[in-house]
């Protein structure tokens, strides 16, 4: 008990702290600057501007890190970032949106073939190679004894149809249907055990419907202000070999070779009665299920950041979670945030999460599956800076994350995150 104490007093205090300027915020006649705007405003008695920015013609770079003090075994720093990349033009047609990071990469190429811009054919590209063994964990007690090297790239193909719904270049409605396909790899890592059954070695080929819809007005460090985004992804997957792979010990795996995964997603940022637009409140919620699922296509959840695009808003964060740490055929998550302007460049949040999901867990036979529970407390800031450069930072309590210590588990994990972008 003495270990989750002080993380949950330090968190009620950044509550109050967050809480009062907002209750002496009453309704005024101020205007929060919307994202691309140009803002000028005075900060203790100095003049502050921030220009105008073109978001239909944006670059920049991030670099991150989660951090868990008292975190499992090897996720006690996850580093993060890479370069994005969003070119779409404001009479609409060909878009691009890029993320690359070299180990990680996710690119989408739309060119419109339609008269109207509204059909367009995509290309994709994803992957994910990293010149290390993984592992995955139970319980928060790395299995070194299961780590693997695994890999994946793939490419993909499909039309799609997209409209502007909204003033701003994001707000769109959007949908796509891709053909992706492309190869899984794997080996053996430093600590697996010599009894493991690799994985084969496989091309898979996937479908994937995905639908977005974004009216959300964001503030100008890219958060959600006002309005609401939505999306649904169904993915279907097939392997063309696919063996039994695993532990003899703990069984052999034998499910992966067909699968099918849907999830979906839900924001609405508004004002809160009788304080004034610098006050927001922001509720969330996602949620995803999947058949057949395993190792290499379940859902991961972990920590991260809440920031930017519709398509970033898709992703689970689960505070204090390692990066991918939580491995699962089904969750549900639902936060609530408040956030407070503190200057036009700068945001105070806090926010409360609930999750649960399907996790492995230790059993007289083995391992065996059950629903966990993830609620979690997480104060922090996002703040623009000079020469181009914003800052998100947040420190999160999760009770019901676990970590076994000497075979015992325990439950409550603090969590940090910082990243920084610089634009270009």
């Amino acid at each position: 008990m003495s270990t989750t104490r002080p993380p949950a007093v330090s968190l009620a205090f950044a509550a109050l702290v967050l809480l009062a300027p907002a209750v002496a915020a009453r309704a005024d006649d101020y205007r929060t600057p919307r994202a691309g705007q140009a803002a000028v405003g005075t900060v203790f008695g100095h003049e502050v501007r921030a220009p105008r920015r073109d978001r239909s013609h944006i670059t920049y770079l991030n670099l991150g890190a989660v951090l868990l003090p008292d975190g499992p075994d090897g996720l006690e720093l996850g580093p993060s970032g890479g370069a994005y990349f969003w070119r779409a033009p404001e009479e609409g047609g060909s878009r691009l949106r890029a993320i690359v990071a070299g180990l990680a990469n996710e690119v989408r190429w739309d060119v419109a073939v339609s008269e109207n811009k509204v059909v367009a054919t995509v290309t994709t590209f994803d992957s994910l190679i990293l010149p290390w063994a993984r592992s995955e964990y139970v319980q928060g007690e790395r299995l070194r004894s299961e780590e693997l090297e695994w890999n994946q790239a793939r490419i993909g193909i499909g039309v799609a149809a997209h409209s502007r719904i909204g003033p701003a270049v994001d707000n769109a409605l959007d949908v796509a249907l891709t053909l992706e396909t492309g190869n899984l790899w794997f080996d053996e890592g430093d600590h697996t055990d010599p009894a493991f059954v690799l994985p084969t070695k496989t091309f898979e080929a996937r479908g994937h419907l995905r639908a977005r819809a974004d009216l959300l007005e964001r503030n100008l460090v890219e958060l959600p202000h006002r309005g609401w985004s939505a999306g649904l992804d169904g993915v279907w997957g097939r392997r063309t070999e696919w063996e039994p792979w695993g532990l003899p010990s703990e069984g052999l795996v034998t499910t992966g070779r067909s699968w099918l995964a849907a999830s979906g997603f839900g924001v609405l940022a508004t004002g809160v009665p009788g304080l004034s637009e610098r006050s927001t409140l922001v509720a969330s919620a996602h949620a995803g299920v999947g058949s057949d699922l395993d190792r290499f296509s379940a859902f991961r959840l972990g920590s991260g950041s809440t920031w930017g695009d519709f398509e970033t808003l898709s992703r689970v964060v689960l505070p204090a979670a390692g990066v991918d740490e939580i491995v699962t055929s089904r969750y549900l998550t639902v936060d609530l945030e408040v956030r407070y302007e503190v200057f036009f460049f700068l945001y105070l949040q806090l926010r409360g999460s609930l999750a649960w999901a399907d996790v492995p867990v230790r059993g007289a036979d083995g391992h065996e599956t059950r629903t966990g529970s993830f609620p979690a407390l997480t104060a922090g800031f996002t703040t623009g800076l000079p020469w181009n450069l914003s800052m998100e930072f947040s420190a999160s309590r999760n009770f019901g994350l676990e970590k076994t210590v000497d075979g015992v588990v325990e439950e409550g994990r603090s969590g940090f995150f910082v990243s920084v972008t610089r634009e270009f």
